[in-house]
């Protein structure tokens, strides 16, 4: 499905699972913002895109990219490293404590299918902070929104004010914080920098609504969610001192674990709570690897 958003402006929406929605710039340079649209790609020529930004390196986000042989392909410095490996690097970081039984040995739940994964692309370029993309027309801003992953990136368009997010996704089960560079103070940052620039219009990487002029209070809910899990965590731990398994057998952050990644991610998330109150001394952890109030 296609959604126009202004002239030369449309969101992609994803309609499978495992994937991502995606803007596309039709201008004098063509842009592609996410390449994880499934059948939604259909509707652009694969010769006429000059250029794919993905947000951050997670195979949903950048598994079509090999269906643009002509467009360069730029992430953030940060991601780079890593966009050799997407299926796996940020998946499968902090299992072997975290989880029973290997990784590989789980990937039939992976969320995105292992046998169908991209044809390996080259990153041509890296994008900065602040950085504007003229593609005619139409300018596009770069924003290094961190959190998520470190080099996650936004995309705002200020001609037009419609912003990408990217995966500051707004989703009912959102926000995610479990890759191993993800950072809780580093997301609330990005959401609270996204919450000033007030947009005329606001799209995702996962969210099928456009949002339109409630972007503050769509943000702030979402920015919200991170304390609300904080607080369950930390009256978890007041009631019964607890270990990182059993509080993720309580689902204070998912409400269902319908697969073993659901599971491990809620693992990582409590994880990086717990090493956020334990600085601020709220609790403390004990060898045993037992949990306390402070």
């Amino acid at each position: 499905m296609c959604v126009s958003l202004g002239d030369g402006v449309s969101l992609l929406v994803n309609a499978g699972y495992g994937g991502s929605n995606c803007l596309f710039i039709e201008d004098d340079r063509q842009v592609l913002v996410e390449t994880g649209g499934g059948r939604a790609l259909s509707e652009i020529k694969p010769e006429s895109v000059d250029l794919i930004i993905n947000t951050h390196r997670h195979i949903d986000h950048v598994k079509g990219n090999g269906l643009f042989p002509r467009a360069k392909v730029c992430v953030h410095s940060r991601e780079r490293a890593s966009m050799d490996d997407v299926a796996l690097v940020a998946a499968s970081g902090g299992w072997s404590h975290l989880m029973e039984g290997g990784f590989q040995d789980h990937m039939d739940e992976f969320p995105v299918d292992p046998t169908l994964l991209y044809t390996q692309r080259p990153v041509h370029g890296t994008l900065a902070d602040g950085q504007v993309i003229d593609c005619g027309k139409t300018r596009m801003e770069i924003l290094h929104t961190p959190g998520h992953t470190a080099g996650h990136c936004s995309v705002f368009l200020p001609e037009e004010e419609i912003l990408f997010t990217g995966d500051i996704c707004l989703t009912a089960v959102g926000p995610n914080y479990a890759d191993p560079d993800a950072d809780i103070d580093d997301l609330m940052a990005s959401i609270d920098r996204l919450i000033a620039l007030k947009p005329r219009a606001m799209v995702t990487s996962h969210s099928k609504k456009v949002c339109n002029g409630s972007s503050a209070e769509v943000l702030a809910e979402f920015r919200g969610r991170i304390f609300q899990r904080e607080e369950r965590i930390l009256d978890a731990i007041k009631e019964h001192p607890s270990d990182i398994h059993s509080l993720a057998s309580q689902r204070l952050i998912y409400p269902k674990h319908p697969t073993r990644f659901v599971l491990f991610w809620e693992k990582c998330m409590i994880e990086k709570h717990l090493v956020r109150l334990e600085k601020a001394g709220m609790v403390k952890g004990s060898e045993e690897g037992l949990w306390y109030a402070a």
